[in-house]
């Protein structure tokens, strides 16, 4: 299993790619055709680091991530060896640096882009998979900011999560 988090963006000006880049996350566009749901007007993202979001997202059960696992999901995806490699190196660059960290400093980026002015929706969900394959979203909610920040990044799986100030 691997997570993918996808973030929707709008009301900004400027790259909203930007506070991601510099706290060391992969900002794509968002590929899963599921993605569709956030906002229309909104950016949509793919936020990765080792080439999925399970360093920074766990859900309710965080597990230490093993190298061997992740290479063998990479594979069954589909993903040339050149691509393997890149996203192996990246998950061992990041594998140095605590898990709460990576949570923290994707939590930050989610702070600048909203005290930017961005509205912000997030949405989580967890593949046995390519991250092509669509999947269905159980719901939406409006969570405040406030408490996003205070919970160190959590908010539920498969939910359309809107940040509200």
């Amino acid at each position: 299993m691997c997570v993918l988090v996808t973030v929707g963006i709008s009301g900004l000006r400027g790259d909203a790619t930007a506070p991601f880049r510099a706290a060391g996350f992969i900002a794509a566009p968002a590929a899963n055709p599921t993605s569709a749901a956030i906002p229309r007007d909104a950016v949509r993202l793919d936020i990765t680091a080792g080439g999925c979001s399970c360093s920074f997202y766990c859900g309710d059960t965080p597990e230490k991530p093993d190298p061997e696992l992740a290479r063998r999901r990479y594979e069954r995806k589909g993903w040339t060896q050149a691509k393997i490699d890149r996203a192996m190196a990246s998950r061992a660059a990041h594998a140095t640096q605590p898990r709460s960290d990576l949570r923290g400093n994707f939590t930050a980026a989610i702070g600048i882009l909203v005290k930017q002015g961005a509205r912000v929706t997030l949405l989580a969900h967890m593949f046995s998979g390519s991250f092509d394959e669509p999947f269905e979203i159980a719901g939406t909610t409006a969570l405040p900011l406030q408490h996003y920040l205070e919970n160190g990044n959590y908010f539920p799986e498969d939910t359309l999560v809107t940040l509200v100030v």
